[in-house]
C-alpha cells in the first residue's frame, strides 16, 4: 500500500511538468505581434537641394573675342558666381548617391570697346557622391554647359563658341543636417571656330542646402 501511494505521489508532479512544457512550446515558439507589425526599413529619400558658389581662375585664361557686330571684349571665361538646384538620388545604402542640377553661371565684368560685358552660360551637371565619414564627402562627374554667350553693353552674344563636356570634382563637408560647405574644381574649355580652344577651368567655394 505504501508503495502505491508513493508511484501515485511521484507520477503527479511529472505529469503536471510535462502538461506545462507542452502548453508553453507554443507560447514560446510564436511571434510577439510587436515583431509581427515591426514594419522594413524605408529606402532613402530624393532629396531636393539648392546651392551657391563664388568662382574664379585656376590659371591666366584672358582671351579676346569678337561679337557679331564687331565690337570685342577681353576677359576670362572662369565667372565669378554660381547658382544651381536639382536633387540627388540615393543609390545604395552605402551613402552612395547621384546628384543632378542645371545652374546659371555668370563671370565678372569684362572690358569691352563699346562698355563692359559679361559671360553666362546654363551648366548641367550629373555627379555620384560618397560618404567618408557622417561629415566629409568625395564627389565627381561630368558638366555641360548650355547657351554660353556674351551680355551686356547693348545686349551682344558672341558667336564661335562652343561648349564641350567638362570634368567635375568635388568634396563636401556637412556643416548642419541640411547645409553643406561645397568646394569643386572644373576643368572647362570652349571650342572656337577657326582658333585654339578657349581656357574656362575654374574653381569654387559654396554652400549647398539640401532636404
Amino acid at each position: 500500500m505504501t508503495r502505491h501511494i508513493l508511484l501515485i505521489a511521484l507520477r503527479r508532479p511529472a505529469c503536471a511538468l510535462a502538461l506545462a512544457a507542452a502548453c508553453a512550446a507554443p507560447a514560446l515558439a510564436a511571434p510577439s505581434p510587436a515583431e509581427e507589425a515591426a514594419p522594413a526599413a524605408a529606402p532613402p529619400a530624393i532629396r531636393p537641394l539648392a546651392g551657391v558658389l563664388i568662382t574664379g581662375t585656376v590659371g591666366k585664361d584672358d582671351g579676346g573675342f569678337t561679337n557679331p557686330d564687331g565690337s570685342t571684349v577681353k576677359g576670362n571665361l572662369s565667372g565669378r558666381y554660381e547658382a544651381y538646384a536639382g536633387a540627388e538620388f540615393p543609390i545604395d545604402t552605402n551613402g552612395l548617391s547621384l546628384r543632378l542640377t542645371a545652374g546659371i553661371h555668370v563671370s565678372g565684368n569684362m572690358s569691352g570697346s563699346s562698355g563692359s560685358e559679361h559671360f553666362t552660360r546654363f551648366p548641367l551637371e550629373a555627379t555620384l557622391w560618397y560618404p567618408l565619414n557622417d561629415k566629409l564627402r568625395i564627389g565627381g562627374g561630368a558638366r555641360y554647359s548650355m547657351r554660353a554667350r556674351f551680355s551686356g553693353a547693348g545686349g551682344h552674344t558672341a558667336d564661335g563658341l562652343n561648349a564641350t563636356p567638362s570634368l567635375v570634382l568635388g568634396a563636401g563637408y556637412q556643416l548642419l543636417p541640411h547645409l553643406l560647405l561645397d568646394g569643386r574644381y572644373v576643368y572647362e574649355r570652349f571650342e572656337r571656330y577657326g582658333g585654339a580652344d578657349v581656357e574656362a577651368s575654374f574653381w569654387g567655394l559654396g554652400l549647398t542646402a539640401i532636404y
